[in-house]
Parts: C-alpha cells; sequence; structure tokens
C-alpha cells in the first residue's frame, strides 16, 4: 500500500450496519437515528462516525457508472453541503465534512438550506459536488443523505459499490493535517447567490400578475428560510402557512401527500375555504403538493393533487406548448429533418412510475405524445432527464446544454407521483426538483394554459378512480422484503401471460394493468413499509382490484408471521370512506366477495392462491 493511503480503519459499530446505511436498492441514505433526547446511541445505525466514514469514502472512491465512465473527488475540489432543520441534522453534516475534508476535499456549508438550495448552489458556487443531509418526510427517529458528483446523484449501485468500499476497508487517502481541505461558511453568500437567481427569473413576471390568491405551506420545515424570498417575488400580502409550527415535535409530518397533515397547518382549511391555491413542502422543500378547495382535505374529497393528478398540467405544457417552440427555434435554426424527427420523439416523452393513474398514459397518447414508465427515485430521473437533454442538444447541433436551452429556450418538465417535481434549469439545462422554484414554475405553467381553477380543469381530462399508495408497517425490514418478494412473484406468475394484462417490473415492484385499471405492489426503500394501490375505471372495479390485492398481502404478512396490523392513521380512508367498504381491512382475504369477483374477472385458479 502506498503511503499516499492507509486502510479506512472505520469503527466495527459502522462496518457492521453496512448494508443498513448503503443499501443498493436505495437512492440515498436513510437510517435510524435514536429517539427524541437521546439520539446517536448504541442503537442508532446512522451516527457521527457512520457520517464521518461515509465522508472519508465519498471523499475519494472512484465510481464507475453502468456507461464505464469513472468519477471521483480529487484534492482540492470542493462540496457544498447543506441540512434540513432536524435536530440531527446539523451534526451529522459537521461529521460529514470532517470525514470529507481529511480526504483533501474543500467544503462549502451552507448551513439549513432546502435540497434545491444545496443542487443549485454547486454551480452557482463553483463546487463540483453536493450533499444534503435531510430525512426528507419522514420521522425524527430517521435521518439520510442524498449526495452527487457533478450531475450524478450516488444512488442504488453506486451505494452498493460503497457498501463493498466500507465492509472490505478499502484504502483512504494518508494526508497530513496540514493538506487537509477547509470548511468555508458560505451560508450569507449561498442564500444570496439562490435569492438573486429566482428574482432575476421570475421577479418580473410576478410582479406585473395578481398573486393574491397563491398561499405557500412551509410546513415548519427548511421552507421557513425562503419566506422572504415568497414575498419579494410574489409580494408582501402573500400568505404564508406553516411557519410556527415545530416539525420535530412528532404531531406533524412535513408530508405533502398526506391530507391528515396538512389538515393540521394552522390557517390551511380557513385558506381553502377563501379560494387559495395553497403549495405544500415536505422537510427538505424538494417536493411540493397543490391543494384548492374546501372539500381537498376531507378523505373522499377532491382538490388535493398529488404528481399523477399535476402530470395532466405538465402533459399538456409540454405537447400544446413546449414542443411546438422548440419546433419552431430548431426550424429557424436549420436543424435537419431527421435529427428534428429524433429531438421530437425525445421531448414528446412522458415519464410515468407505478403509482401513475392509468388515465396520464390515455392523455398523453390522445396528445400525441409517448409514456414511459420509469423506476422511481429522484436520482434516477434527473440521470434519465440529463442523458435526454445531452442527447437533445447534440442532434440539435448545439456543443453544450447550457448553449442548447439559452438559444431554443426549451425546459422540460417532468414529475413522479410522490411530487419530485423536475424541471430543467434556464441557464444550465440541469433537472433539478426544487419545491421552491416550482411553485414559481407552476404558476406559469397554469396561466400559459388558461386555468383559473384546477377543479374544472380536471372536468376536462380522463378520471379513473384510485386508491393513494398504500403505505402500512411491516415487523421488520426483513419480513417486508420477504413479503414484497412472494407479492412480487406471485402476480408475475399470475398475470404475465394473460391476454389484455400488461406487467411491469421495476426495483422491485410490480405493476399489472388491465382494461380497467390496475394493481401494484412493492415496498420502501428508506422505511420498513410496505406499499401497494389498486385503481378502476369504476368505484366498484377498484373495490374489487384493492380486495384482492389486500387479501394477497394479508395472506403473505400471515405466512411470514407479520402481525404489524394496517397503519389506519396513515390510511385512515379504510374507516372514514365508507365507499371501498372495507373498514377491517386486516381481515380481508380471498373468501371476500369483492376479491372474489376480481378473481373471476381475470379468469385466475384461486386454488393456485393457497398460502
Amino acid at each position: 500500500m502506498s503511503d499516499n493511503f492507509k486502510k479506512l480503519n472505520a469503527p466495527q459499530s459502522v462496518v457492521k450496519n453496512a448494508d443498513k446505511l448503503l443499501k443498493p436498492t436505495s437512492y440515498d441514505i436513510r437510517a435510524y437515528v435514536g429517539e427524541p433526547g437521546n439520539f446517536f446511541t448504541e442503537k442508532a445505525i446512522l451516527t457521527p462516525e457512520a457520517m464521518e466514514t461515509i465522508g472519508r469514502i465519498l471523499g475519494c472512491q472512484e465510481f464507475v457508472l453502468r456507461t464505464g465512465t469513472r468519477m471521483s473527488l480529487k484534492i482540492g475540489d470542493t462540496i457544498v453541503i447543506g441540512y434540513d432543520n432536524g435536530p440531527t441534522s446539523e451534526p451529522l453534516a459537521a461529521a460529514m465534512a470532517k470525514g470529507l475534508i481529511s480526504q483533501g476535499v474543500n467544503v462549502y456549508d451552507i448551513g439549513t438550506s432546502s435540497s434545491g438550495q444545496v443542487y443549485q448552489n454547486q454551480n452557482q458556487l463553483g463546487a463540483k459536488a453536493h450533499v444534503q443531509i435531510t430525512r426528507s418526510h419522514v420521522e425524527v427517529t430517521t435521518n439520510g443523505a442524498k449526495f452527487g458528483i457533478s450531475t450524478q446523484g450516488i444512488h442504488t449501485y453506486l451505494l452498493e459499490q460503497m457498501n463493498i468500499f466500507l465492509k472490505e476497508q478499502y484504502p483512504v487517502r494518508n494526508l497530513p493535517e496540514s493538506d487537509y481541505g477547509k470548511i468555508y461558511d458560505k451560508k450569507a453568500e449561498g442564500r444570496k447567490a439562490y435569492f438573486d437567481k429566482m428574482k432575476a427569473v421570475y421577479g418580473e413576471y410576478f410582479a406585473k400578475r395578481d398573486n393574491s390568491m397563491v398561499a405557500v405551506n412551509l410546513f415548519g420545515g427548511t421552507g421557513l428560510q425562503y419566506k422572504d424570498l415568497f414575498f419579494d417575488i410574489l409580494g408582501k400580502d402573500t400568505l404564508i402557512l406553516g411557519d410556527n409550527i415545530d416539525v420535530n415535535s412528532g404531531h406533524v409530518l412535513a408530508d405533502p401527500t398526506r391530507k391528515e397533515m396538512l389538515a393540521k397547518v394552522p390557517h390551511l382549511q380557513e385558506a381553502l375555504d377563501n379560494g387559495k391555491r395553497v403549495h405544500s413542502f415536505d422537510l427538505d422543500a424538494d417536493r411540493g403538493s397543490l391543494t384548492e378547495g374546501s372539500e381537498a382535505l376531507k378523505v373522499s374529497g377532491t382538490g388535493h393533487y398529488l404528481g399523477d393528478a399535476l402530470a395532466f398540467i405538465l402533459a399538456d405544457h409540454k405537447m400544446k406548448l413546449a414542443l411546438p417552440a422548440l419546433r419552431t427555434a430548431l426550424a429557424d435554426k436549420g436543424v435537419n429533418p431527421t435529427n428534428m424527427k429524433a429531438i421530437e420523439k425525445i421531448a414528446k416523452t412522458f415519464y410515468i412510475d407505478a403509482r401513475y393513474t392509468g388515465a396520464v398514459k390515455q392523455y398523453v397518447e390522445a396528445l400525441g405524445g409517448t409514456t414511459v414508465f420509469h423506476p422511481k427515485g429522484h436520482s434516477l430521473w434527473k440521470e434519465t432527464i440529463t442523458e435526454n437533454m445531452k442527447l437533445m442538444s447534440s442532434l440539435a447541433g448545439y456543443t453544450s446544454i447550457d448553449q442548447f436551452v439559452q438559444e431554443t429556450g426549451y425546459r422540460d418538465l417532468q414529475i413522479e407521483a410522490s411530487l419530485h417535481f423536475f424541471s430543467t434549469d434556464t441557464n444550465d439545462g440541469i433537472p433539478r426538483d426544487d419545491a421552491v422554484e416550482n411553485i414559481f414554475i407552476l404558476e406559469q405553467v397554469i396561466d400559459a394554459l388558461g386555468i383559473n381553477k384546477l377543479a374544472d380543469y380536471f372536468e376536462t381530462v380522463p378520471a379513473r378512480f384510485a386508491t393513494k399508495e398504500i403505505r402500512t408497517v411491516s415487523a421488520s425490514n426483513e419480513q417486508k422484503e420477504q413479503i414484497t418478494a412472494e407479492a412480487v412473484a406471485a402476480l408475475r406468475n399470475l398475470f404475465s401471460d394473460r391476454d389484455g394484462f400488461d406487467v411491469t417490473e421495476f426495483e422491485g415492484q410490480i405493476r399489472v394493468d388491465f382494461p380497467e385499471g390496475f394493481i401494484m405492489y412493492g415496498m420502501s426503500n428508506t422505511s420498513p413499509k410496505l406499499t401497494f394501490m389498486a385503481e378502476g375505471s369504476t368505484v366498484e372495479m377498484r373495490n374489487k382490484a384493492l380486495a384482492f390485492v389486500l387479501s394477497l398481502h394479508n395472506s403473505l404478512k400471515m405466512k411470514y408471521e407479520d402481525s404489524a396490523p394496517m397503519d389506519l392513521s396513515e390510511n385512515d380512508f379504510f374507516v372514514k370512506d365508507s365507499s371501498y367498504g372495507m373498514a377491517e381491512p386486516d381481515k380481508v382475504n380471498m373468501d371476500d366477495k369483492l376479491a372474489d369477483d376480481f378473481i373471476v374477472y381475470c379468469g385466475i385458479n384461486k386454488s393456485i392462491l393457497d398460502y
């Protein structure tokens, strides 16, 4: 071993938790940090010691991409570190910085900030990489980190490479302290760069617009850092909600997907009653929902819009506005017909995931576009969009993405059902899921499409009847994985060769589309939860499909002795929405009439479903 390197020598307490810290099925780090008032004890998985070790690995490891490209941080490179306002985030960020500087990497500390600012500050401050310490929308007992080098997120198979590095104690740089990197306080500079960009891009537009019906729910998270930005751009009279919430108390989670959490935000229902359109963030402000209408927060009410609903609006924008404008710009440039056709094919593609309503596919295809199922995971989506932007730029005869977007004005907009809304930047063309900026983008898109009331707009698009994504606890991660693996195998075997059924698998999930709806089964990559959902062209068909997948779920939980009951606090529609008729979801089995009706509809031999 060279004198310039030494064995990692990570603490054994960290090495033994390698598979819990660096999971090849995940797109970031998320792990247990302890209990409030008792963090970082011996039971904790993600500790300052673990984060310092990860920092040392990140600071020197050479990652190998699927393309064969190799990338790493070099001595003298700089990385931006930000963190959410949770109680363990700042010490974990400090530990990460300590590990990174030991490898000769400089750190720009931008303080409490959204993931969007972290991503943007990397470019704005001239850094090579980024780290955001955040638990996102989960309980205070968990924390995590997401990071990347250049435009490449470190996820799944790259986390697996870090896992091997840790387990096998690969060598790291052995630098004298005099050669360590330095930590620079960039809190004020990073915030100013971010604010200045937003005001330069959006300030003039919103200064001329009536913003009186827009409200912003900061949800007690890092969105608090941008209260003044909303006043600067939307006006001093902008209604700000959720700025007095203690998001670390356990009373409320900053989860914009969950109506029951939104209902806990003071004055939010009042804002809806007054006709306001409310934008809500998660803890690190990389996801945001849109809510409008007095009935929106009721269990069976409409008006709370997640990614697969907002996808209709983005599809309209892409097909009716962005694509024609791109055609005109490229025609003026003289792009040849063959390349133009190839560019259009990419620009017409709309990505969907396993939780999307089937109505989006129907709608996009009616507009002349194409839908493609994409594995979930924000880093994976951004990777795909970046590659598309590179290819389009090259086909159009530009030497870089930034030149392409600045000369054509093209902006790609894609969204996951979970509310990661990816917008390519107007300056560099790189996709980012920045829920702060996306408020301004979404409001502009709504204006451009002439939408006044969202309820009126959604009356014009296809409708299906879908459950929410049902997330319920499992007794352990091991049982969660066993149940999911068998459920996926069972659904694959039942439907793969059946006429009229379309099976899609990715990242340990499965979705089965049939003429009148779909069923989906999977698991959370970040917590011990099982996930599933169902959709039908009618309420009756939705319920039949749900009863079937629920009975499969219950059978497998029994088989693997997982006695954790359905989480009715997160899935209260079972008891509050009478249209389901399933007030006791844990008791639904294959003998249930609705489940049996679905089995008959599918033409399945019931005997093969005995568990």
